[in-house]
C-alpha cells in the first residue's frame, strides 16, 4: 500500500483554507464565503505552498510518480507501482496537479483580485500573486495542453477550455502588467506588508519579483520558439531588455521550514526505497564530462552494497519503466543510489549511517540564476538581441548551478571543487565555438536539465520541445499508444475521468489543435523533435 503524508496546517490558514480534494469543477470553483475577508498578505504564502506542491502527498502523486519519472531525473524501484511505464491514474494526477492549481492557486488569485481592487494598499501582494500563478498556469498548460482557465476557478461548473496558444499569450500579458504595476507602487510606503514569512519566495522584496517575472517571460518565450517564432522573439527580446535574474541571489524558491511536518517533499518520501537515480540520470552525471559531475554527491547517495564493501559500484541508477519482476538482482535496493546525497543525508555519504530525519529545510525551486544564464546562451544561440554571448551564458550557468546546490550543504569540507574547472572545459560539456547549432543546443539543454533539478515539470517540458536531452525509451509501457520499440515517449498527461465526465467543454474533438485527448498527444507548442 502507497505511503502517504498529510500535514495539518495550523492557525488561521487551517480556518481559512481547509477544503477538501475533488476533481468536481462545480465544488472545486465555488469561492468560500469564509476567505473573502481574509488579508492578501495570508493567502499568498498559502497560494506558494500549493502551487509548488509542498505537501507531501501532492508532491508524490503528482512531481514524483509523473513528472519526476517522465523527465528521467528518477526511476520507480517499487514492485507495487507501475507509474513509470506510463500507467494513468486519474486520482493521482487530480491530487497531483488537477485540484492544487484550480482549487487552490487559480481560484485565490480571482479572490484576491477582487480584494486589490477595492483595496489598493494589496496591489503589490496581487501583482506578486499573479508572476506565481502565471509559472503555474504554464506549468498545467504544459502538462495538460488546452485547459479550463479564463472561465476557471469562479463557480461555474462547466468552464470552457482555453487553447494553450491563448493561455501562453495570457502568461505573457499576466508578467508583463504585473511587473508594470510592481514598478508603478515600489517605492509606495502605503502598501500592505508582506515581508517575512508573508511571502515565503522574496519576503517582499519588489525588485526580485520584477527579475523573476522577466525571468519567467524568457523561459516561455523560448518555449515557443519551433511553433511561434516571432511571439518568440517578441517576448524573449523584451524580457532580456527589462532586466533577468543576475546573480544566485535573485533564486527564486519557496521556502521549506523544515519544522513540526513541514519539510521537503522530495526528502520526505525518500525513506521508503520506492524511487532511485534513473539509468539515464547515472550516464549523463559520469559520462558527460570526463570526470564524474560535481553534483552528484549533493544529489544522490552511495549505494549501500559500496557503503558495505560489497561492491565497486559507488552511484548506479535503473532505468526506467522495468517490470516489478526485473527490480531484483543488479537493480536491487541494495545497489541503487537514492537521493541521500549530501544536503539531505550527509551522515550517510560521509560515514554510511542512515539518516534518522528527513524534515529538512530547504527552498523549491522555482527558478534560479543558473537557468537564466542557460536561457540566455539558447537566446544568444537563435541571435536575440540583450542575450549576450553563447559560450560565457553556458559556462556561467554551469558555474552558477554548482554554487546553487553547494550552498544548502552544511559543511563546505563535505565536497570538492577541485574538478569544477576539468568538468566545464572537457569531454562533452567543453563549449566549440565551430560545432553546430544542434550540438550547442544539446549541451545548453542538458545542463538545463541538471540545472532545474528536482524540478519534473520544467524538464518534461524541454525535452518535449527541443528532443534534449536524449532520454532513453522505458523498458515497458502500458499505456497501447506509445510503443517504446519505436522509441515512442509519453507527451501530455491526459485530463482527470471526473472532468471528462461532467464537463461537456471537455471534447475531445476540440482539444489541442484537434489532435484529441491523450497519452500520445502532442501538446500546441510540440513540434515533434523526438518521437
Amino acid at each position: 500500500i502507497m505511503k502517504r503524508y498529510r500535514y495539518i496546517k495550523l492557525g488561521l490558514l487551517a480556518t481559512i483554507f481547509a477544503t477538501g480534494c475533488t476533481s468536481d469543477f462545480d465544488k472545486m470553483n465555488t469561492n468560500p464565503l469564509s476567505i473573502d475577508d481574509a488579508s492578501p498578505a495570508y493567502i499568498l504564502p498559502y497560494v506558494e505552498e500549493t502551487g509548488i506542491h509542498v505537501d507531501s502527498w501532492a508532491y508524490q502523486v503528482g512531481d514524483n510518480l509523473h513528472t519526476n519519472l517522465y523527465s528521467q531525473y528518477l526511476a520507480n524501484s517499487a514492485t507495487y507501482f507501475s507509474a513509470d511505464r506510463y500507467t494513468y491514474n486519474s486520482s493521482w494526477i487530480t491530487d497531483g496537479f488537477w485540484t492544487p492549481y484550480y482549487n487552490g492557486v487559480l481560484k485565490y488569485l480571482k479572490v484576491v483580485k477582487k480584494t486589490a481592487q477595492t483595496d489598493t494598499i494589496y496591489s503589490n501582494i496581487y501583482q506578486m500573486m499573479r508572476i506565481y500563478t502565471a509559472s503555474c498556469t504554464a506549468n498545467m498548460t504544459d502538462l495538460f495542453g488546452d485547459m479550463p482557465y479564463s472561465e476557471a476557478s469562479v463557480g461555474n461548473s462547466q468552464p470552457a477550455y482555453d487553447s494553450q496558444k491563448s493561455i501562453y499569450y495570457d502568461v505573457f500579458n499576466e508578467l508583463t502588467e504585473a511587473v508594470a504595476a510592481l514598478k508603478a507602487h515600489e517605492s509606495d510606503d502605503t502598501q500592505a506588508d508582506c515581508s517575512g514569512n508573508k511571502d515565503l519566495i522574496y519576503s517582499g522584496s519588489v525588485a526580485k519579483w520584477i527579475k523573476l517575472a522577466n525571468s519567467l517571460r524568457l523561459r516561455y518565450a523560448l518555449r515557443l520558439y519551433y511553433i511561434d517564432p516571432a511571439k518568440a522573439k517578441t517576448e524573449g527580446e523584451a524580457a532580456l531588455a527589462a532586466g533577468v535574474m543576475g546573480s544566485n541571489d535573485d533564486n527564486a524558491g519557496v521556502k521549506i521550514t523544515g519544522n513540526g511536518s513541514n519539510g521537503y517533499p522530495l526528502y520526505q518520501i525518500s525513506g521508503w526505497s520506492e524511487f532511485t537515480m534513473s539509468k539515464t540520470m547515472e550516464n549523463v552525471l559520469k559520462n558527460t564530462s570526463t570526470v564524474l559531475d560535481p553534483r552528484t554527491s549533493i544529489w544522490f547517495g552511495q549505494t549501500r552494497a559500496y557503503v558495505a564493501g560489497t561492491s565497486s559500484v559507488k552511484y548506479q541508477g535503473i532505468p526506467n519503466g522495468l517490470a516489478s519482476t526485473s527490480l531484483t538482482g543488479n537493480y536491487a535496493p541494495d545497489n541503487n543510489s537514492y537521493v541521500w546525497g549530501l544536503y539531505a543525508c550527509p551522515e550517510w555519504n560521509s560515514a554510511g549511517t542512515e539518516p534518522s530525519s528527513f524534515l529538512l529545510s530547504k527552498r523549491m525551486k522555482v527558478m534560479n540564476y543558473a537557468e537564466v544564464c542557460l536561457l540566455k546562451a539558447e537566446a544568444a544561440l537563435r541571435g536575440w538581441s540583450g542575450a549576450g554571448t553563447a559560450q560565457a551564458d553556458y559556462e556561467d550557468g554551469i558555474r552558477a548551478s554548482f554554487a546553487d546546490e553547494r550552498s544548502s550543504v552544511s559543511e563546505a569540507s563535505l565536497y570538492s571543487t577541485s574538478d569544477d574547472n576539468t568538468y566545464i572545459t572537457t569531454g562533452s560539456v567543453k563549449w566549440d565555438e565551430s560545432a553546430e547549432l544542434e550540438t550547442k543546443l544539446n549541451q545548453i539543454i542538458t545542463q538545463k536539465w541538471l540545472a532545474v533539478y528536482p524540478n519534473g515539470i520544467e524538464a518534461w517540458s524541454e525535452f518535449r520541445r527541443t528532443g534534449y536531452p536524449k532520454l532513453t525509451p522505458v523498458v515497458e509501457s502500458d499505456e497501447s499508444t506509445i510503443d517504446p520499440t519505436q522509441n515512442q515517449f509519453i507527451k501530455k498527461l491526459r485530463y482527470v475521468d471526473e472532468e471528462t465526465k461532467s464537463n461537456p467543454n471537455a471534447s475531445l474533438s476540440s482539444l489541442n489543435s484537434n489532435k484529441g485527448d491523450g497519452s500520445n498527444v502532442r501538446v500546441w507548442w510540440d513540434t515533434q523533435r523526438y518521437k
